[in-house]
């Protein structure tokens, strides 16, 4: 918390033959971050390992294996947990047995249920297109033998039937509507044998859809439809049993194939894994970061995994030419407490921060919540909001932390529907204890004046730290340093004094404006100041001063004003948060208007309620989705801004990686 987790650089060498083995004890640590060979001085003379693809084939198609079982018993098994990572080289055996076993039992009844399914299909379209057909009364036993007459059946539009009739008026045709139905009509068409192209030319130009018909049938139609009615009656009773013998086998061994297919998976992903080591002739080099406090245990576990055939050492950041010349970055391990965890994907929505700098997701949670409970306090609607996000936790495990936020943005609506009093837009059912904002707006606005001031000057402090921590000491004495923050303090202090005194003393003013004077020309000098310094130790003795000394005051001048401008922004900007605090108020305000106003109109107490509830309906949706972009926007533009400048890489365990 509050930094990312202090990592090392470890590096394993084993033999060809040990590959396997290290690689299980590194899926099972699953806290190693892979270094691409390419990136080190090896993979630049070309010693990149091979994945083995003849094993990894073998794999693919057995995936392919299991996916098709699963997909045809569909088992309703949870997934399950795989604990162990096994060795590929020695558990692709196993598996194919596994497969092979569940394959004898399984695919005999997924066949002929697949062919069940296809013959289910075939009869119901028949019987549909026989049922369309049955008030001609036809007779497949006279029909079949014709010899020197052709007929066919289908549908075309009814406004097309006449001029059918016309273009067939030169050959011998006979056209029988069977019934018209939605603007279509079922149309039984006869021609001699000799005339069948033009038949179909002209059926054909007259948007004609056919019915096909098999040409095997016997008997009257009503004949073929009893059959084939007996005959999918018995196609769908044979696919019950067959749907019930599948329903056994998913169970018996649904768990089974879930957990086949999740170690096919991690296997693969080992595999694939290879072609970010090196190799020198029979030795493989694997490189990576982990996380400090684990590399005696993953040194002890790979000893005992290799008979002690592999040797691994580890080197801190910090000894590490290309980390201190910039080439290699150091991935970024977040650690947070549980409840701050899901705030992660907020953090890096705007970036990763580097390894160096304060990690703010802790700040940043405690800021959000504050901030939307701030702006949208009700304790009935945050328990609504609350009860949501449990849905999406418990049921939508891929927005899982997002229903977490969901939750505690929830919590932090119904805190301050306590303190402002309200419960749905009600104002009368609770006391306020603090205040209720709409009768207090000026004490309102002057809190978050004061809780953008706390917000910046922490902003302030955490890029002090950060200037600190990378040893950028020169930028102490800029705009967004330890001079623009006791500018900026200086300001705000001078601002809060007034607003609360509305009284200041001619010596503050004047203390005041000495300070702020000085810390101006510190800040306004600083860079060229600096640059001069670096002029004189390059010891150029041909000019006194540096070439471009004057552009760059002009820089620092524009930079310095452009700074303290944003920094009166940024604070006035927290104005917006009394501002929707009391638009959520304000719209409470409008819909218990048009309640009332319905309530006296009709006379009715239903209506009133409808009103109310459609209203806080519509006020959680639009005004909660509202007030979360604009915490964001605050986060991000007047917070973030003051201190992170990311440029991280994120820490990607071996087996979190996507596959490829």
């Amino acid at each position: 918390m509050f930094k990312a987790v202090k990592l090392t650089r470890v590096t394993i060498q084993c033999p060809e033959e040990q590959i396997s083995p290290v690689m299980a004890v590194l899926g099972n640590m699953r806290l190693l971050h892979l270094i691409r060979i390419e990136e080190t001085h090896l993979g630049k003379l070309g010693y990149v390992a091979q994945v083995d693809r003849k094993l990894l084939d073998h794999y693919d198609s057995l995936l392919s294996r299991t996916n098709r079982l699963i997909d045809g018993l569909s088992p309703t098994q949870p997934m399950p947990s795989i604990t162990k990572i096994p060795r590929p080289d020695r558990e692709i055996f196993r598996l194919k047995e596994v497969i092979t076993r569940i394959e004898e039992k399984a695919l005999p009844v997924l066949e002929k249920r697949e062919k069940t399914w296809q013959e289910i299909a075939r009869d119901q379209a028949l019987l549909d297109r026989l049922k369309l057909l049955e008030p001609a009364e036809l007779d497949f036993d006279r029909l079949g033998p014709l010899k020197y007459a052709t007929w066919m059946t289908g549908l075309i539009p009814e406004e097309n039937l006449d001029r059918l009739e016309e273009s067939l008026s030169d050959v011998y045709h006979a056209l029988i509507p069977v019934f018209r139905k939605a603007g279509k009509v079922v149309l039984f068409a006869m021609s001699l044998r000799d005339d069948e192209d033009v038949l179909h030319r002209a059926l054909k130009s007259a948007f004609w859809d056919p019915i096909e018909l098999p040409g095997d049938l016997k008997g009257t139609i009503y004949e073929v439809t009893r059959r084939t009615s007996k005959a999918l009656e018995g196609l769908r009773i044979k696919l019950s049993e067959l749907d019930q013998q599948r329903k056994v086998l998913g169970e018996r061994y649904g768990a089974q194939l879930l957990e086949t297919r999740e170690i096919i998976l991690l296997c693969s992903q080992l595999l694939r894994a290879q072609k970010k080591f090196g190799a020198i002739d029979h030795t493989y080099i694997i490189t990576g970061w982990l996380p400090f406090d684990l590399f005696n245990e993953l040194k002890k576990r790979i000893i005992e995994a290799t008979r002690g055939k592999a040797l691994i050492d580890r080197v801190d950041p910090e000894h590490i030419r290309e980390v201190r010349a910039g080439i290699l970055k150091i991935p970024i391990l977040f650690n947070n407490p549980l409840l701050i965890r899901p705030f992660e994907r907020l953090t890096t929505l705007y970036g990763t921060p580097s390894y160096k700098e304060v990690e703010p997701t802790v700040f940043l949670a405690i800021s959000f919540l504050v901030l939307f409970g701030m702006m949208f306090g009700d304790v009935g609607q945050g328990a609504l909001l609350f009860a949501t996000g449990y849905y999406v936790f418990r049921k939508m495990f891929r927005f899982m932390d997002y229903g977490v936020i969901l939750m505690e943005c929830g919590v932090s609506s119904m805190i301050f529907g306590l303190l402002y009093g309200s419960v749905f837009g009600f104002e009368d059912l609770i006391p306020a204890l603090w205040m209720h904002p709409m009768r207090h707006i000026d004490h309102f606005m002057k809190v978050s004046i004061l809780l953008g001031i706390s917000i910046i000057s922490l902003g302030f402090l955490l890029n002090l730290i950060n200037l600190l921590r990378q040893k950028r000491y020169g930028d102490l004495f800029s705009a967004s340093g330890l001079a623009g923050a006791l500018f900026y303090w200086l300001l705000a202090g001078l601002g809060i004094r007034y607003i609360f005194s509305e009284n200041v003393s001619p010596a503050e003013i004047l203390f005041a404006k000495v300070s702020a004077i000085s810390l101006f020309i510190i800040m306004l000098f600083q860079k060229p100041v600096r640059r001069l310094f670096f002029h004189l130790r390059k010891g150029d003795k041909r000019h006194r001063l540096p070439k471009g000394i004057g552009i760059t005051l002009f820089e620092s001048l524009i930079e310095v004003l452009d700074d303290i401008l944003r920094y009166m922004a940024n604070t006035v900007s927290f104005v917006r948060v009394a501002a929707f605090g009391l638009t959520h108020v304000a719209l409470f305000m409008a819909v218990f208007s048009l309640a009332d106003m319905v309530r006296t109109a009709q006379g009715q107490g239903l209506s009133y309620w409808l009103i109310i509830v459609a209203g806080n309906l519509v006020i959680i949706l639009l005004e909660g989705m509202v007030v979360s972009i604009q915490t964001l926007r605050l986060e991000y533009y007047e917070f973030f801004s003051r201190f992170f400048r990311g440029g991280g890489k994120p820490f990607r365990p071996l087996l979190g990686e996507k596959a490829g």
